[in-house]
């Protein structure tokens, strides 16, 4: 039964694509069949994973039980494959609104490729909506980069007051500090100073690396093309740290 883990944010810019191409890299290199689902419309994560815009399904397509995994393609890293997006996905919220399961459809497609795979790894467009509300409800586990700001900190209670007003309970909601810029105060003391009013964070952290910016040059995650890098480093801490928790699911 494959284990769901959702990226997701309320704000954009946190570092969730790079987080899930690397985090979901590393179950790959420990052997596990893995699939990436990117159903961001930007289709970032499809682009590191060097899968065209073209392969994506069309949308119809791919919200339908009997022919979504007719989307998924291989990438050229051994047990990670890719479900591709691309700009025509910008009409998914009212394409899924039109559908008598409209608030579980995700969790009925995940269940058609649950055989297939030991983890899914979503990469979800940024904000509030059905989308995101689909995917809250379908995770095992629902991980949101924070960059250790005021403004952040703000979208990370405006999410779980959303999934207590819609009384939405993921398997598991847990935050990682994404990049972090010791050099600056803020940065160095967030972790501390939200510790009691935010349990869920865990202590693993990415920092702001410019390696992780340059991913785009080559289409390679990190975790690959520089594995004893500070930034892959933590990326595979916090996969330990990710592990874990996936293991008492």
């Amino acid at each position: 039964m494959a284990q769901i883990i959702a990226l997701y944010s309320v704000k954009g810019g946190v570092g969730k694509t790079a987080s899930v191409v690397n985090l979901a890299g590393l179950s790959a290199l420990q052997g596990r069949k893995v699939l990436v689902w990117d159903l961001d419309p930007q289709g970032s994560a499809s682009w590191y994973l060097q899968a065209e815009p073209e392969s994506a399904p069309k949308l119809q397509q791919l919200l339908k039980v009997k022919s979504i995994a007719e989307g998924i393609r291989p990438t050229r890293n051994r047990n990670l494959s890719v479900l591709p997006s691309d700009q025509r996905y910008h009409d998914i919220e009212h394409a899924l609104a039109e559908k008598k399961d409209a608030g579980f459809r995700i969790t009925k497609l995940l269940d058609a490729l649950d055989e297939q795979f030991d983890e899914i790894w979503i990469d979800t467009p940024p904000g509030i909506s059905l989308l995101g509300d689909n995917v809250l409800r379908a995770a095992d586990l629902v991980l949101v980069p924070i960059v250790p700001t005021h403004l952040s900190e703000r979208t990370w209670f405006q999410l779980k007051s959303h999934l207590a007003s819609e009384k939405i309970k993921p398997g598991r909601l847990a935050g990682f500090l994404a990049m972090v810029d010791r050099r600056r105060s803020l940065h160095r003391d967030f972790s501390a100073a939200h510790r009691i009013d935010m349990p869920e964070l865990l202590d693993a952290e990415i920092p702001y690396a410019a390696i992780i910016e340059q991913m785009g040059e080559g289409q390679i995650p990190v975790v690959f093309s520089h594995a004893r890098h500070p930034a892959a480093q933590a990326y595979f801490k916090l996969w330990e740290q990710i592990d874990r928790i996936l293991a008492k699911c």
